[in-house]
């Protein structure tokens, strides 16, 4: 299975980030960094965020398993009014390439 559903909480929507914990079986290991961007991984991730224009290149923060750049996330919240206890589809559709968008019930 290529792909994860997250369950936002509270914190990923005030602090306009995703936890990948449960997805990290999904990312390559030399994407994950250090605490901080003078930490960055060896290699970078191409996530496209559904609605939020150009893909975004970033790396996993390893001590918070969520990824570095944050600004779009917001964006992407924002856009779908997404809320603490919705849901996101992770997947992965290439090597180091990443689909990030809102989980529909069916």
């Amino acid at each position: 299975m290529n792909f994860k559903i997250i369950t936002l909480t509270q914190g990923n929507i005030s602090n306009n980030h995703i936890y990948l914990t449960t997805v990290l079986d999904l990312i390559p290991k030399d994407a994950i960094g250090g605490k901080n961007k003078l930490e960055p991984a060896p290699k970078k991730l191409e996530v496209n965020y559904l609605g939020i224009g150009e893909s975004v290149m970033t790396d996993v923060a390893g001590d918070k398993n969520i990824l570095r750049e944050r600004k779009c996330v917001k964006e992407f919240f924002k856009l779908h009014q997404l809320v603490s206890g919705s849901k996101v589809v992770i997947e992965k559709t290439g090597d180091f390439k990443f689909s990030v968008y809102p989980h529909t019930e069916k």
